[in-house]
């Protein structure tokens, strides 16, 4: 009887094992960077339908071209170093097509698919059959600068995607996708054989265990086996003398991830911990070798770890080295033992990784503040960014994202996620999740379960299912609401405390649930900064009221140990003494900070502007804004003319309404209020009043850029009168309507906007369109067309103050930075603006009091020079409509933010060979830091 249950368990733990097994002689060309693979594949059918094709991984050929699926990434994340790379930095397959004619199977890439093959049988393969497949092809390995893989300038490569691999068939399907750039590589297990063979110059090391090396005069052979893998990564390197092999209980570990300052003794004691603390948490590593590389580490780093210069480092020591080993050590330790879809359910690793580190971090630095020892210095140590413990920047980061109305469900497949959310927002969201849930719960059912569902899956794919079963098996509480509605939503959590009642022995207080999701919080009793009583509140989805003994209380709080991600923290504290007022004292602080909830903070920041006319403002903001943007932001900005020795400046109030229905197409509404005054002639100032409302669209889908925004405006303008050039309607009141849409990529923008103005001395219509596109050649075409029309017009009294102008608008609405906005000749007279019109030379007529129509354009002729021209009609009132055109040389050294523009022929003949011709050129410079942030900040969000 032994012997029978023998012999089954045998057959039956042969049967799991079987699996794919591959067979691969790569020979590295470093002269051409090109690997000339031989590929021997025995595939295993282990479901229960017959296979007439397998699916194969070419994450290769994902470089192949600029209109592949990872390419497309690279389009909507603004990332423009591979649109512009030459072809051969850029890789590809090649298949043998001799070899192939050769082979019973018929090789397919799925359309729009390019890094997908579909390899069909000549004859269906059985369950439970294998086939050999033999594959003979060469792949030329791209450049390190799309994704961090591939030849790097010194001349090493790092290679994860650069053979052919089997996807995972389940579930009656091939279940597979492109190459993204998320590190999320998705193959079946497969049993590597693999024999490397490089110049002598070269080294390799991998996640595969090394068998065999052999040195000859020109040439250095290897051979590499491992069973049961999901991916092959190698690091062919010129000097490998960088990874170094760490030998703690139970598991060795190779990493080139080091720090000069912290001692090999140290770092082994470092890595022992991090290793023991990972196997009591989760269980044995699957292998007795972990490979992590600093790439690895690079690809999910610690983000603002290494933002400091290196001469200061404030944190203990080798605290920088043990973070970036627990980052990287969790990770690989996660991802190698939970093997759920890395794309439709990477919140499952990511969420545990980062609980991990939050654990650890609390575990052996539960004080260590978010600065360091920075967090002591004087004129730091009052900010409450510096106070902030190290875990804190967690829910701090996934609140960015919430507050700017761009958070998304955590369960959301990583492709669909904003760079942010991916990135940081929803992995930090799962775990401050995790860690709420932990709170919650009480007791140590969390960990068992993280322990459990790693333990019993770590051979076997798994899902979120069994994560769920497995929790609630050991959860002595109600945990649906934590896969029901934290999971599934992106609607932002937040209470509020109000109507306090109180008497000798109790206090009675509503808690409003404004989120209406049916998750428990904490409600606190306080003396002072002392919690006095803590008392969780479940199943509330709208309202509840709390009555607790009060005791020797004098505040009442909601969330106050901030477990849970609140998106306005700020009216959850009631006092039970004195007046309501004093339940948020006014607060002045200096620069930028991390929001106090318990004060109402005003903050202050030295400001300067320019202009010629004022000179150097210097003044001070006033304002609300703090390191997370509001609803309600204000902003005061009193500033000083040295030149015009004016009082000048700003105030603004607005409101951004974010709409938390994404099934519907409005996104969030902005509505507010500002007045400024500046000069805007010498000894001249104008005076402006505005409010404007404004809805903005946009799809579900975040990523997508397409964008729709109506709006309304009026603004008033009152100006001083120059007695020597007489205004006849220096005041004039204008209110505006407008309609955009845009879509900008990229490869490719598109936006168009239609609006009216009406005035008590006119009415007119307006219409713009622009439309770039980035073609296959690395050539650019830029496109924009602009109709404006006087419906009415009695404002010629006023001459052409109002009018369209060719190429240098009036702007007497005051919304555009001028520098000069009054000047006539010098430099900057000379900054151009495209608006309206758009021409870049000086042509008669300037105006169009009755209609104007123009297109301008350009065309890159090598790099940043372009080719532009520009045509149009100009129609006056009593006139006939005058043709006009120019054309010259464009220098993009920076898209809309710095432009040079040399004219060369127009209306008024060869320009470049009239005098003064240097008064001809025009330049577009910006310099607005915000307007710079943005142009960094698009490709996270």
């Amino acid at each position: 009887m032994i012997k029978t249950l023998t012999l089954i368990l045998l057959l039956f733990t042969g049967a799991i094992r079987a699996q794919h097994k591959t067979q691969i002689t790569a020979t590295l060309d470093s002269d051409k960077d090109l690997l000339s693979i031989y590929q021997k594949l025995e595939i295993y059918n282990d479901s229960d339908i017959s296979w007439d094709y397998i699916v194969l991984l070419d994450w290769a050929n994902a470089f192949s071209s600029n209109q592949t699926p990872l390419a497309a990434r690279f389009a909507e994340d603004f990332k423009n170093n591979f649109q512009f790379s030459a072809e051969e930095d850029r890789g590809r397959t090649s298949f043998n097509p001799d070899h192939s004619l050769r082979q019973k199977y018929r090789i397919e890439r799925i359309p729009g698919q390019q890094d997908i093959i579909k390899l069909y049988f000549d004859t269906p393969l059985s369950p439970g059959d294998t086939r050999p497949v033999d594959l003979d092809y060469t792949v030329k390995i791209p450049k390190d600068d799309f994704t961090g893989y591939g030849k790097n300038s010194l001349g090493d490569y790092a290679l994860k995607y650069w053979y052919l691999h089997p996807a995972p068939f389940i579930d009656g399907k091939w279940d597979y996708y492109s190459h993204k750039d998320l590190d999320d590589f998705y193959g079946a297990p497969m049993d590597f054989s693999i024999s490397f063979h490089l110049p002598v110059t070269h080294r390799a090391i991998s996640n595969i265990t090394k068998t065999l090396e052999t040195i000859q005069n020109d040439r250095a052979s290897y051979l590499f086996k491992s069973d049961n893998r999901y991916e092959a990564v190698f690091y062919i390197l010129k000097n490998t003398d960088l990874f170094k092999t760490y030998s703690v209980p139970g598991i060795n570990i190779t990493t080139d991830i080091h720090d000069e300052d912290v001692a090999s003794e140290i770092k082994v004691i470092f890595n022992d911990r991090i290793a023991s603390f990972l196997q009591d948490r989760l269980g044995t590593y699957p292998q007795e070798d972990l490979f992590v590389s600093d790439r690895y580490y690079r690809e999910n780093p610690v983000y603002g770890l290494s933002s400091l210069p290196s001469f200061i480092n404030p944190f203990p020591a080798g605290f920088t080295y043990e973070i970036k080993m627990l980052k990287t050590l969790s990770r690989k330790w996660v991802e190698r033992g939970i093997h759920v879809h890395p794309r439709k359910e990477a919140w499952i690793q990511q969420s545990i990784m980062v609980y991990l580190m939050m654990e650890y971090q609390q575990l052996y630095y539960p004080d260590l503040k978010i600065v360091g020892e920075l967090s002591e210095f004087w004129g730091l140590r009052n900010f409450n960014v510096a106070q902030l413990k190290f875990n804190d920047v967690y829910p701090l980061l996934y609140l960015n994202s919430a507050r700017l109305n761009l958070d998304e469900a955590i369960n959301t497949p990583a492709d669909q996620l904003v760079k942010y959310n991916q990135q940081l927002g929803i992995p930090y969201k799962a775990a401050v999740g995790l860690n709420f849930l932990n709170d919650y719960l009480g007791d140590d059912s969390l960990e068992k379960s993280i322990r459990e569902f790693y333990s019993e899956n770590k051979y076997t794919r798994t899902n979120a299912s069994v994560f769920r079963k497995t929790l609630d098996k050991n959860a002595l509480k109600d945990i649906n609401w934590f896969f029901e509605d934290y999971i599934t939503t992106h609607k932002r959590l937040d209470w509020k405390i109000n109507q306090v009642k109180k008497t000798a022995d109790s206090v009675f207080f509503r808690v409003k649930n404004k989120s209406k999701l049916k998750i428990p919080v904490p409600v606190y009793l306080l003396y002072k900064d002392s919690i006095i009583t803590k008392q969780w509140i479940e199943g509330i989805k709208e309202d509840s009221v709390i009555s607790l003994p009060r005791k020797r209380a004098n505040r009442v709080a909601v969330n106050y140990e901030e477990l849970i991600a609140e998106f306005n923290p700020r009216d959850n504290f009631k006092t039970l003494k004195g007046f309501p007022s004093l339940n948020r004292p006014l607060e002045f602080r200096l620069f930028k900070d991390v929001e106090d909830p318990e004060r109402s903070q005003v903050f202050l920041m030295p400001d300067i502007e320019f202009n010629i006319y004022d000179g150097l403002t210097l003044g001070t903001r006033f304002y609300n804004g703090n390191l997370l943007p509001k609803p309600f932001r204000y902003s005061i900005k009193p500033g000083y003319g040295t030149n015009s020795d004016q009082l000048v400046g700003s105030i603004s109030l607005g409101y951004v309404h974010p709409m938390q229905d994404r099934e519907e197409r409005l996104y969030e509404v902005k509505y507010g209020v500002s007045a400024n005054t500046f000069s805007y002639a010498d000894d001249l100032l104008y005076r402006r009043a505005s409010s404007w409302l404004q809805f903005n669209y946009r799809p579900k889908d975040l990523r997508s850029n397409k964008m729709q925004s109506l709006s309304f405006r009026n603004v008033y303008v009152d100006r001083d009168r120059d007695p020597m050039n007489p205004i006849d309607e220096p005041d004039y009141n204008v209110f505006a309507i407008s309609y955009s849409q845009s879509d900008n990529n990229l490869d490719r923008l598109f936006n168009y906007s239609v609006g009216t103005e009406v005035s008590s001395g006119f009415t007119k219509a307006t219409y713009r369109l622009r439309w770039r596109k980035l073609f296959k050649d690395n050539r650019q075409l830029d496109f924009r067309v602009f109709g404006g029309a006087f419906l009415t017009n009695n404002s010629q009294a006023s001459g052409d103050f109002f009018s369209f102008a060719l190429d240098r608008p009036t702007d007497y609405l005051f919304d555009y930075t001028y520098y000069g906005r009054s000047e006539a000749s010098g430099l900057f007279s000379q900054q151009l603006i495209v608006a309206e019109g758009g021409f870049k030379s000086q042509l008669e007529p300037a105006f169009a009091n009755q209609w104007m129509t123009t297109v301008n354009a350009s065309y890159s002729i090598w790099n940043y020079i372009h080719a532009y021209g520009d045509v149009g009609f100009v129609k006056n009132r009593g006139q006939s409509a005058k043709f006009v055109y120019d054309s010259g040389i464009r220098l993009n050294l920076l898209q809309d933010f710095f432009e040079l523009y040399f004219p060369i022929y127009s209306t008024n003949g060869w320009e470049i060979a009239e005098d003064n011709y240097d008064e001809k050129i025009r330049f577009i410079v910006t310099l607005d830091i915000n307007t710079f942030v943005k142009l960094f900040t698009r490709r996270w969000y």
